[in-house]
């Protein structure tokens, strides 16, 4: 049976397209200590792709604390955590760009294919400014429009629908487990970039320095060239 070909390309941002995890995990490391919540490893490694509301809930669920606050100071803590997050990223720069990123966003746009950045973060937009990548990403989910977050297939099926393709056309990168949970819930080819393997992944890199066109189509199975 043949596989659907590959004519579209969907980008997770964090760990994928930039080094701005260490900021969403700055800003909860400081919610987690106004909490008196313990910071461990294991929220450092669960929170990475899930969206606000969710993470605050992984935060407070880890201490048992998730039902102390009201509906309220629930959504206080959350807007708290993303005026933490909005001063830190005034520091990102076109630095903050993983190696090769640019470079093989150079090479899809020279052969023409479509792309959509799929994100979980409302702050994604600004970032991309900051990033100076807007001229790549003129299609960005709107994430605070998305009825569930990733591990939910919401963010990549919308992200689909703005390169005009079907998810089972699209290649869909991403760096976590909530991440390519999602990805491969709406059915997208799937690039894991970890060092670690992610369950589901059809092919996997160790870091962006190893992203091209003709590594990504080989690795899926497609025809290069």
């Amino acid at each position: 049976m043949q596989k659907p070909a590959v004519q579209g390309f969907l980008f997770d941002l964090h760990g994928v397209i930039a080094d701005s995890w260490q900021y969403h995990l700055a800003s909860w490391r400081q919610i987690a200590r106004e909490l008196k919540v313990s910071w461990t490893p294991q929220l450092a490694e669960t929170l990475p792709g899930m969206s606000r509301r969710d993470s605050l809930r992984t935060i407070l669920s880890s201490d048992n604390r998730q039902s102390e606050f009201t509906a309220q100071q629930f959504q206080a803590i959350a807007t708290h955590e993303n005026e933490l997050y909005r001063q830190m990223i005034t520091k990102m720069t076109p630095a903050n760009r993983l190696p090769g990123v640019t470079k093989f966003l150079k090479e899809l746009v020279a052969a023409g294919y479509p792309m959509a950045l799929a994100s979980a973060s409302t702050n994604a937009p600004a970032e991309i400014v900051r990033l100076g990548l807007t001229g790549f990403f003129s299609k960005i989910v709107a994430a605070d429009q998305l009825q569930h977050s990733k591990p939910a297939p919401d963010v990549y099926l919308a992200a689909a629908k703005l390169v005009g393709l079907p998810p089972k056309n699209c290649v869909a990168f991403e760096d976590t487990v909530t991440g390519m949970q999602s990805a491969k819930a709406a059915g997208c080819y799937t690039v894991g970039i970890n060092q670690q393997e992610l369950p589901g992944a059809d092919a996997m890199l160790a870091n962006t320095t190893e992203l091209s066109l003709a590594t990504v189509l080989r690795a899926l199975g497609q025809p290069v060239g």
